[in-house]
């Protein structure tokens, strides 16, 4: 299960989206310097509430992203992506 160092956070509100931009962009976790910008809308009901999250420890997992995340809003959806040869 080694982390990529990246993922995703949908948001219910884009308002929510923001305000986990504005304040976790640049945030120092452990050795690393994550990066939260808009991610490419996947449908229009997402929009602007869709986050790519770069730059994450590879061993932060699922919950701890998310648990550090929902602090700003609702999500609907979250996830790390992993090495596919190792899960």
């Amino acid at each position: 299960g080694q982390s990529l160092g990246y993922g995703f956070v949908n948001y219910v509100e884009a308002g929510d989206a923001d305000k986990a931009i504005s304040t976790l962009n640049g945030l120092k976790l452990q050795t690393k310097t994550i990066k939260v910008s808009y991610a490419r809308p996947s449908s229009a009901s997402i929009r602007d509430a869709n986050l790519y999250v770069s730059g994450l420890p590879r061993a932060m997992g699922q919950q701890e992203m998310e648990q550090l995340f929902s602090q700003y809003g609702r999500i609907i959806t979250s996830r790390i992506l992993v090495d596919q040869v190792t899960g």
